[in-house]
Parts: C-alpha cells; structure tokens; sequence
C-alpha cells in the first residue's frame, strides 16, 4: 500500500513539473519579441526623417537696471522628427567640441501641428553633433532599437550681424549659420574685398532699339571705356542711317 502511495505521488510530481515548465515557457514566448513584428516595426522606422530649419523668435529680454521686458529675435535652430508613430520614443544624445555631451528622450505624444517632433537648438556657437535612436515601445518588442540617425548642426555666426555684412549674407563669411570658425584680424579686410569685387563686376542696363533692356556687364576702367565706345558707335550708326534717309528723299 505504501509503494502504491508513493507510486501516485510522484505521478502527481510529475504532472506538476509539466504543468509548471508549460507556464513559464508559454509566458516566455509571450516576452519574446517575434521577428514579424519587429520587422514590420523597423519598416516603419524606415519612414522616420530628421532634418533642421533655421527659425527666428521673439524673446523677453529683462534689463537688470530698468527691470523693463523688451523683445528681442533670437536665430535658432529647430531639429525636426517626422513620421514617429505611437509604437516609437526617441532618444536623442548630443555632443562636440567644448560641448557638455548630455541625453534626453521624447516621444510620439511631443509631435507639434506640423506632425514633427521638434527639439529647439538656441543660438550656439559651437558645431553640435546628435545621435537620435528609435526605440521600440511595443509589446515585447519594447527595447529593441530600430533605427539611429544622425545629423550635425552648424554654428551660429555672430559676426552676421555686423553692419559689415549687410547686403552680402551670401557670402560665406556673413552667413548666419556656418560649420567652421568665423572672425581674425582679416575678417573685415575680406569682407571689404568682396564687396569691392562686387562694384566693380556691377551690371548696366543699356536700352536697345526694340525697347528691350539689355545688361551688360564691365570692370573697372575697361567698363567706361567700352561703354564710351559702345555709345560713340551707336551714335554714329544712326547719324549715317539719318543721312541716308535724307538723301534718298531728296532724291
């Protein structure tokens, strides 16, 4: 009779470990992010694009002395995330030189008017790299990154702002954002030469007979000297057309 009690109890044993490893391993399976979903996830995360666009904002600027707000436009930059769906955060990481490396997350739920998460880069003047990782929040897919970009913002240029670059923000020396050091002791004398290579490259508007403007472009003495002659021998063109005229009628 023992024997038979023993015998049974450990039937029963063995039906409880089976019943035991069936839960942890259904429940394991349950954790297991599957490779379905993962790659309908990073297909998603293919669509996700980061770019950056210059913007101009009012600011309060609080003197110490007159304890007077007065608005002032600050340049920034505004990083752009499109196309992150609910199921996606995102982690951004930036860094660069003289730059505190420093991290923060936003998620789907940031996204703006525009559908575009945007993170607000003040005027620096420093080159700023960011890492941004897509990270998975779904189901037991949560964790797994999707997707990394990257992307670089350039400097803030301060010396765009001189008096000295006005009329000339094309030129890479008074371009409000820049990737590389702007400034020395030369900076004001390259400036002076380009804007002189500008007045003596300038265009002239010359009428012609049809009504038509037609713009020519001189240098320097040779532009007065070519417009002298230019002009001495449309005269003399229609001196002789006028002559011949007035000779046929008398004829």
């Amino acid at each position: 009779m023992m024997e038979k009690n023993k015998f049974l109890m450990l039937i029963v044993m063995l039906l409880a470990s089976i019943l035991v490893i069936g839960n942890v391993n259904a429940e394991e399976g349950e954790n297991i992010c599957s490779a379905t979903d993962l790659n309908k996830l990073r297909q998603e995360a293919a669509n996700i694009k980061v770019t950056y666009v210059p913007n101009v904002i009012d600011t309060e600027d609080v003197s110490p002395e007159t304890e007077d707000n007065s608005h002032v436009k600050e340049s920034v930059l505004d990083i752009k995330v499109y196309n992150v769906s609910e199921h996606m955060g995102l982690k951004y990481e930036y860094s660069g030189e003289g730059v505190v490396p420093g991290s923060f997350v936003r998620s789907a739920s940031d996204a703006g008017n525009d559908g575009a998460i945007t993170v607000r880069q003040r005027s620096y003047n420093r080159i700023i790299t960011y890492v941004i990782t897509v990270i998975s929040n779904y189901g037991s897919c949560a964790g797994q990154t999707l997707k990394t970009m990257r992307i670089t913002l350039p400097m803030f240029n301060y010396y765009s702002l001189l008096e000295a670059c006005e009329g000339i923000q094309d030129y890479y020396l008074c371009q409000p954002y820049v990737t590389s050091e702007v400034g020395g002791a030369d900076f004001f004398d390259k400036v002076e030469n380009y804007k002189a290579k500008l007045l003596s490259n300038e265009a002239i508007d010359i009428e012609d007979d049809n009504n038509n403007i037609v713009t020519a472009t001189f240098s320097g003495v040779k532009k007065h000297k070519y417009l002298v002659v230019g002009l001495v021998v449309a005269a003399g063109v229609v001196a002789t057309v006028l002559i011949l005229k007035r000779k046929k009628s008398e004829v």
